[in-house]
């Protein structure tokens, strides 16, 4: 069997402090027995406590090393449980044959240095594992997936760190992908109130992102309509009043919730939605004017930092919609195609934001440079391989994941590369019902 150098130095500890055990044991039970019976010389006397003195300090080293290792000032319950991730990951890594070394007739076995920070000590549901590189290990850690060490977790993204001494994956646990159920508004608000300001929305228990355009995918039944009305009830109680522009042309549940939150002048279907589009523009341009003058004596700044809401034009199933618009004249869509590319890219700066869900993503149903400037992409549910191609990246990964109503993929710069996106788990808002 293969063993470790920290294994190896482990048993001689032990192989010690069993050597003197049994010397103290000699030394206190047998010894004066031996004294008493033999009478013709007189054997010194010894003190069995003496041998205790090494087993005392070699138990309080190993004591001291082991706690400092596994950060047992975080507590014994967050020691025990970083010893045990530590050393499953370590028994895979030896078990995969990384590097065998003879030393002393024996086989021993050098393992990478191993890390784990968790983003919150006390529940422990996500965190990082660094493992230290070397250009021994480097190819094997660039191939290795550590899922199978991680018990109870999921490894869904790797990078090296910025010095490039760390290979770093980062992992979730499998209980914090279980739908969490907001059964009320206030509760709703409530959650999402812990992670996020006027100026951000929740997505699921992990990701919280600032106000930006935002590209959402979904087929029927994979819970877009109740995530889009989820994002409308944040919007709607922030402490900030938010102007939200909302069309529907299906006249669906979206529509029927935005009649009633924000009335029917920012509200719209099929037959309105180009009016209502321009007129969120004239808004925009509007919102352009009064920023001139604060950009002007404030460089780098954003519609946040004067303190004004921002202008959200959410557009539910924007390719039934754009397909409805191949009966109007040439001139007439690519103008609308022309206020949406410039909502698309001067918007952000200015508070103006897109929001376009469809049901499929590709060339046809929304323009590519209107595609290229949603910076916060999601697809809930399972989707085809074009409609993820064409919303994150040609070379996107997909998790190999049974998506269920509400479970989805994300990218949002800092937090998810378009070729790598995170899982999304959305609540379920069973008062939306």
């Amino acid at each position: 069997m293969k063993k470790t150098y920290r294994m190896q130095r482990g048993f001689i500890s032990f192989l010690f402090i069993g050597f003197f055990l049994i010397l103290w044991f000699f030394f206190y039970k047998l010894y004066p027995l031996i004294v008493e019976q033999i009478t013709i010389i007189q054997l010194p006397q010894i003190e069995s406590k003496i041998f205790l003195i090494p087993v005392g300090l070699m138990v309080f080293t190993l004591f001291v090393n082991w706690s400092i290792r596994n950060k047992l000032w975080f507590g014994l319950f967050f020691s025990l449980h970083y010893y045990l991730m530590t050393k499953r990951i370590r028994r895979h890594i030896k078990d995969a044959r990384f590097e065998d070394e003879r030393e002393f007739d024996n086989r021993l076995v050098t393992l990478p240095k191993i890390k784990i920070t968790f983003d919150d000590n006390r529940t422990r549901q996500s965190g990082k594992v660094f493992i230290n590189n070397t250009i021994k290990f480097d190819k094997k850690l660039e191939d290795m997936r550590i899922d199978s060490a991680l018990k109870g977790y999921v490894s869904e993204r790797k990078y090296l760190s910025k010095d490039r001494d760390w290979y770093i994956y980062e992992f979730y646990s499998v209980d914090s992908h279980k739908q969490l159920k907001i059964k009320s508004a206030s509760d709703l608000i409530e959650w999402s109130n812990k992670t996020a300001d006027d100026y951000a929305l929740r997505l699921d228990e992990r990701a919280t992102v600032p106000f930006h355009h935002m590209g959402l995918v979904g087929q029927t039944g994979s819970g877009k309509s109740f995530f889009i009305q989820m994002l409308v009830e944040q919007v709607l109680s922030k402490k900030v009043s938010h102007e939200l522009f909302i069309i529907d042309p299906k006249r669906t549940d979206v529509y029927q919730m935005a009649k009633r939150t924000i009335g029917d002048e920012r509200t719209g279907d099929k037959t309105n939605a180009i009016e209502l589009i321009k007129q969120f523009h004239e808004r925009m341009k509007i919102r352009q004017d009064e920023l001139q003058d604060y950009f002007i004596s404030n460089r780098n700044k954003t519609y946040r930092d004067a303190g004004l809401p921002a202008l959200i034009l959410l557009i539910d199933e924007f390719g039934a919609l754009r397909e409805s618009w191949k009966t109007l004249a040439k001139k007439e869509r690519d103008e609308v195609d022309s206020i949406l590319s410039d909502v698309a890219f001067m918007g952000r700066q200015l508070g103006c934001i897109l929001w376009v869900a469809t049901q499929q993503m590709n060339a046809q149903t929304m323009p590519t440079a209107i595609r290229e400037q949603l910076v916060l992409k999601i697809a809930l549910g399972d989707s085809d391989e074009q409609t993820y191609r064409t919303l994150f990246s040609s070379g996107v990964d997909i998790p190999p994941v049974q998506f269920t109503a509400g479970q989805g993929i994300y990218s949002f710069p800092g937090l998810a590369s378009a070729d790598k996106p995170r899982l999304l788990t959305v609540p379920y808002c069973s008062f939306l019902n």
